[in-house]
């Protein structure tokens, strides 16, 4: 059967390690919704926070659509991105179409533990430019201090996994491969 590991959660949890590890560690193909989006402003350019926001749409459409290719043939992979409901029902409807398990690993952290990280980020400006993660502060700060809400479940249920106190990536991939391996 064909896996689809998703990897989810709020900014600065731990999402991109995480995939790019595990992808690494599994050598399966990684569909990152940040990766589309920085093609997309290298190609386009940079804008302020709603043309951000509207790249964010197509590099969910472009991950999607990779996805399908690569579930479709039966091939395994690694997603990788903040998914809200529109593209939890996505790939709900793209799994149940291609027969793919849905593996969801669900990254978190204390809100005040996120806040920090995203300040850090921004001051250290280590993401590409066009995310505007100083201009994005204000919303994400409103979006964390709100708590989240709940979340439809993608596949067999999720692994949820706290990183405020530290990441543990070795941990977490052993305890990830246990369960791809039922």
């Amino acid at each position: 059967m064909t896996t689809a590991v998703v990897i989810s959660g709020p900014p600065c949890a731990g999402k991109s390690t995480l995939a790019a590890a595990l992808a690494g560690r599994l050598r399966w193909p990684l569909l990152a919704k940040d990766a589309y989006k920085e093609q997309v402003f290298e190609r386009l350019g940079v804008g302020d926070r709603a043309w951000s926001r509207r790249v964010s749409l197509l590099a969910w459409d472009l991950l999607l659509a990779e996805a399908a290719r690569w579930l479709a043939v039966g091939a395994d992979s690694v997603l990788e991105g903040n998914f809200r409901e529109p593209q939890r029902r996505a790939l709900a409807a793209l799994a149940a179409r291609t027969g793919a398990r849905l593996v969801e690993v669900r990254l978190t952290a204390r809100a005040e533990v996120l806040l920090e990280r995203y300040r850090e980020r921004a001051r250290r400006g280590e993401r590409h430019p066009g995310h505007v993660d100083l201009e994005a502060l204000p919303e994400v700060e409103r979006e964390l201090a709100g708590g989240t809400a709940p979340l439809t479940p993608l596949g067999e249920g999720a692994l949820d996994w706290d990183t405020s106190d530290g990441f543990e990536a070795g941990r977490l991939l052993a305890v990830l491969e246990r369960r791809l391996a039922t």
